[in-house]
């Protein structure tokens, strides 16, 4: 497995590399220096999407701990997130640090429990969101006759995703996650707690897709609404690069960069997906490649410095938790000494 990521790494950074030969350096580093200062809006527009994307994890809970603050949420989203952008996880090694970040005033098991119900309302309100775009872009179907195919196949994959993740929620997947650990003899996931916090996360897996359908439903607009920032964005550099600009544009370029990156997940860092894939559908819509391939960079850099943020926000939640470990054993060392 390690070889097959590998090799994806190593293939995308050679796209990557041929992509900046093609386009030329220089070229797209006119385009930065055109949009100037309004890369800051895309960077606050962003800062509002991942806001969406913490409620949206948030109304999973049914019982929040009044401790427990949207802030935390948020460190712990845009921290996981982080993770997932850097590493080919598939989104599974971003969740489970969430779950981590905020074990102390959420339980483990409800924490895992509701980030992965959180993570299938994303791909749900992803669905939402395609679906709405298409719709929104049917007047502009004399311009894209010839990704008819391409797009209902990659719209049919997310469908798939997200209906083969439902099914893999509903099969105890903690459980089975456990007994796999435990023949593996992986000392953190030993003892009867761990046992029993996984069958307590099924378990309220279950519970939720029973009972809880207004919160998952809540969760998957809140979802729509993140994916939604999206077209704003692209309409906002499209302007800032004086090129024609226009909703029904912005909401299809996005929906058709989001199928490109559902089919190519296991890519870390949207390394073909994001430059490669806008170039692409840009060339396809009548503009020229290198807008594309700009627009691509600049939300690159965006999604840099969020990455930034989420991996310093890591940082400083390892290094606060140390500290508290830290002063709790050093308490109780002495409590024992006087004693």
């Amino acid at each position: 497995m390690k070889r097959l990521e590998t090799l994806i790494i190593v293939l995308a950074l050679g796209f990557y590399i041929w992509f900046l030969k093609r386009f030329g350096i220089g070229q797209v580093l006119d385009f930065v220096r055109l949009v100037g200062w309004g890369l800051l809006l895309t960077i606050a527009l962003e800062a509002i999407a991942r806001l969406f994307n913490t409620l949206g994890w948030r109304v999973t809970i049914r019982d929040c701990p009044p401790n427990l603050t949207l802030f935390d949420m948020f460190v712990a989203r845009i921290s996981g997130e982080a993770v997932d952008y850097v590493t080919p996880s598939a989104q599974l090694g971003g969740q489970l640090l969430m779950a981590m970040m905020v074990r102390r005033k959420l339980g483990m098991a409800v924490g895992l429990a509701t980030v992965v119900v959180a993570a299938l309302a994303e791909s749900i309100g992803q669905i939402l969101f395609i679906t709405a775009a298409l719709l929104i872009s049917l007047p502009l179907g004399w311009q894209f006759n010839d990704l008819f195919w391409p797009v209902i196949g990659g719209f049919a994959v997310a469908v798939a995703l997200a209906v083969a993740f439902y099914l893999v929620q509903v099969k105890e997947p903690f459980s089975r996650l456990w007994r796999a650990a435990e023949k593996l003899d992986l000392p953190m996931m030993r003892g009867e707690e761990v046992r029993l916090a996984a069958g307590e996360a099924d378990a309220m897996l279950l519970d939720f897709y029973a009972h809880r359908r207004l919160r998952l439903a809540a969760s998957c607009l809140c979802y729509l609404a993140a994916w939604s920032m999206g077209p704003i964005e692209i309409y906002i550099l499209l302007r800032l690069l004086h090129e024609p600009a226009s909703l029904q544009i912005a909401v299809l370029v996005e929906a058709l960069g989001l199928l490109i990156e559902r089919a190519t997940f296991m890519i870390p860092a949207k390394l073909v997906s994001q430059e490669g894939g806008k170039a692409l559908i840009f060339a396809m819509l009548g503009y020229s490649a290198d807008v594309g391939f700009a627009i691509g960079f600049l939300r690159r850099i965006k999604e840099m410095v969020w990455v930034m943020f989420g991996l310093g926000a890591l940082t400083a939640h390892r290094l606060i938790t140390e500290r508290s470990e830290n002063s709790l054993q050093t308490e109780a060392f002495q409590a024992a000494e006087g004693e």
